[in-house]
């Protein structure tokens, strides 16, 4: 991406206000927020978007505290702010706009329950709080900063346990445009002139570090956020060995990028840390929240203790702590877990709903899947976790046309056990069951006239077109994109993961269709919509793709022009599927990645 790149304007005071407004007189804060989206320019709504992701706050488990008063300094639109309510913190915001403060408050009561206090921040060098006065103190955005004057050792002042200081790292080589997935790498000229003059005060790693080390107390410690704070899927140690980075088979082709690790370069060019400190002194070498978990985790089901691997912070606001076994055979799956932590209230749902289909199919044997091995609520931390598959996700091998071939042969013929009824005619009664509810739930949220008829048009041409024809029900997994597959490099399945969006006495073929659709767009790095449109077009996709869609479509009895309506009502599964999901609507989504 060019580093020149626009960002998008940031959301102004005008357009927030009336939402606020909207708020203050009771409306229900969903609806508010998806009617503000769809007022907001595109680039604005992606940006304020990626703001409000509860992942921003991933990295907290990885600290001491688990309670108590939480200063959060920064933009108040950010979803650490109510990540440390969600996870007990009695939080306090501090921020130079009113209305982000405002806007925070009704958002945090909404999904946790909890009014936080806040303060409007002002240029004053001095924060306007007591010493020791907070258990934690949390600032994104770096320092200095434009919108505020304080020095970061107030930050200091005002703890009396961990401090920890989100910024962009002066020697960084890529930033986020302020879209999901969006970077700029920076050119050798613009990255030699941002270490000289950073723009924005930026510091090195030693430069943070200095400005919030304790006298007598240990180095603070440093995680990098990759590939920027912006926007990060890893929490990655800088100083240990975990959590590690994930390298799998498509990152070790990056000769480059494999070199710089193993010259110990990613520590000093990654492009941002979060840097903890903690004044408690001896008290800071009280094992972290995530350790604890996985300790009590280990005692409940008598199993070896699992050590933290890899920290992923999930698209979908859940963080992954993939473990491994404390001696380090990665061929021992004791204490081998997957661990998974819902950020947001409707990822909290999915976990509970993805844990008991989990428990249905390793009990069942019904297809490949992880072993369940606990799930619950331990230290105020609500998880779900299973046995860590080898392998890779199929990403990893994305393009490898026998690697591919052989994961739709096996997703084929393994997805016919998940068959919970056998053939039926679908009259009026089950094509509202199955089909419309879908198209009706897509229109409403269209945010575009032109979208909302189109897709209630394909509602009505769909039916004409499957009445009085026969489908069985499945257990559908609903988002069975390549990255829920787990593979061998052959492209054998060794497991399916992620079932927290299934549904049960559903129709068929659906998952199938996503699984092929992701894998072209992974591949050819094409728009889900030109993906989608292979299926509709006559000899687009290869012989072997045909005929594995044949064998599922005659194993299971399902009729060739259901076939055909699924196939092409597929946005409207998809998007369904995210809607029936998601926190709340992204705008204008359908029209965005299909063209509808």
């Amino acid at each position: 991406m060019n580093a020149a790149s626009p960002q998008p304007a940031p959301l102004t005071r005008a357009e927030l206000i009336p939402c606020l407004e909207e708020l203050e007189a009771g409306r229900p804060f969903k609806e508010t927020l998806e009617q503000l989206l769809l007022t907001l320019p595109f680039a604005t709504a992606e940006h304020f978007s990626l703001l409000m992701r509860e992942g921003r706050g991933a990295w907290v488990p990885l600290l001491r505290s688990c309670g108590g008063r939480a200063l959060f300094v920064g933009n108040a639109f950010s979803g650490t702010a109510h990540v440390l309510a969600a996870l007990g913190f009695r939080p306090r915001l501090h921020d130079a706009s009113e209305e982000r403060l405002r806007f925070e408050v009704f958002r945090c009561k909404a999904l946790t329950g909890v009014e936080p206090e806040f303060t409007l921040a002002d240029l004053g060098e001095r924060l306007p709080y007591d010493d020791d006065e907070f258990d934690l103190v949390v600032q994104e955005g770096g320092a200095p900063h434009e919108e505020w004057g304080h020095a970061t050792s107030e930050l200091l002042r005002v703890s009396r346990g961990e401090v920890v200081l989100t910024a962009d790292n002066r020697l960084g080589y890529k930033r986020s445009l302020g879209a999901r997935g969006e970077f700029a790498v920076l050119s050798p000229t613009r990255f030699l002139a941002s270490v000289v003059n950073p723009p924005h005060g930026e510091r090195t790693l030693a430069g943070y570090r200095a400005s919030l080390a304790c006298e007598g107390q240990a180095v603070p410690e440093a995680y990098s956020l990759y590939p920027h704070s912006g926007d990060f899927t890893h929490v990655v140690a800088i100083d240990g060995d975990s959590p590690k980075l994930h390298i799998g088979p498509k990152e070790r082709a990056n000769k480059l990028k494999i070199a710089g690790k193993a010259l110990g370069l990613f520590r000093w060019l990654t492009p941002s840390f979060a840097i903890v400190s903690d004044k408690r002194g001896a008290s800071a070498r009280t094992p972290r929240r995530i350790e604890r978990l996985l300790a009590e985790i280990s005692e409940r089901v008598d199993e070896p203790l699992g050590i933290v691997d890899e920290w992923i912070a999930t698209r979908g606001n859940t963080i992954v702590v993939q473990t491994r076994a404390a001696h380090g055979d990665l061929a021992d799956e004791d204490g081998r877990w997957s661990v998974h932590i819902p950020l947001s209230p409707q990822q909290r749902a999915q976990i509970t709903r993805h844990a008991e289909v989990l428990e249905h199919l390793w009990t069942k044997k019904l297809v490949p899947a992880p072993e369940p091995i606990y799930s619950g609520r331990i230290d105020g931390i609500e998880f779900c976790c299973e046995r860590r598959l080898a392998g890779f996700t199929a990403p990893q091998y994305s393009g490898d046309e026998s690697c591919m071939r052989k994961l739709l042969e096996d997703c084929a013929e393994q997805f016919t056990a998940l068959v919970q009824s056998p053939p039926m005619v679908i009259d009026e009664r089950r094509f509202e069951k199955l089909f419309a509810w879908r198209y009706e739930l897509v229109a409403s949220l269209a945010g575009r006239e032109e979208t909302a008829r189109e897709v209630l048009r394909l509602r009505d041409e769909v039916r004409e077109l499957v009445l009085g024809k026969s489908t069985p029900l499945c257990l559908q997994h609903a988002d069975l994109r390549n990255k829920h597959v787990q593979t061998h490099p052959d492209g054998s399945v060794i497991g399916y993961l992620d079932w927290g969006s299934s549904r049960d006495r559903d129709l068929p073929y659906f998952d199938l269709l996503q699984l092929v659709v992701h894998e072209y767009k992974q591949a050819t790095g094409c728009a889900m919509g030109a993906a989608w449109r292979l299926l509709l077009e006559p000899g687009r996709l290869r012989d072997w793709e045909y005929a594995a869609f044949e064998r599922y479509r005659q194993a299971v009895g399902l009729d060739a022009e259901v076939a055909r309506g699924i196939e092409r009502s597929f946005p409207v599964f998809v998007a369904a599927m995210a809607e029936s999901n998601w926190d709340y609507s992204r705008p204008r989504w359908v029209h965005h990645h299909f063209g509808i």
